[in-house]
């Protein structure tokens, strides 16, 4: 499991997330995260690749 800080869409507080990540998993992934802070949902969209994960963006999920 890694863990990363993000910072809320909504009230733009940053939080820590936890991401469960495949030894083998190269790719992308899509997750929701409600944020510690104000509650609101997070679309987190990230890649993976190495076990490198990089966060490509943080959106309210209405795209």
């Amino acid at each position: 499991m890694t863990n990363k800080e993000i910072t809320c869409f909504f009230c733009f507080e940053q939080f820590e997330v936890s991401l469960e990540i495949g030894s083998s998993f190269i790719g992308n992934d899509i997750e929701i995260y409600d944020c510690e802070i104000c509650c609101n949902p997070n679309k987190l969209e990230y890649e993976v690749y190495d076990g490198e994960i990089i966060i490509n963006n943080v959106g309210d999920g209405n795209e």
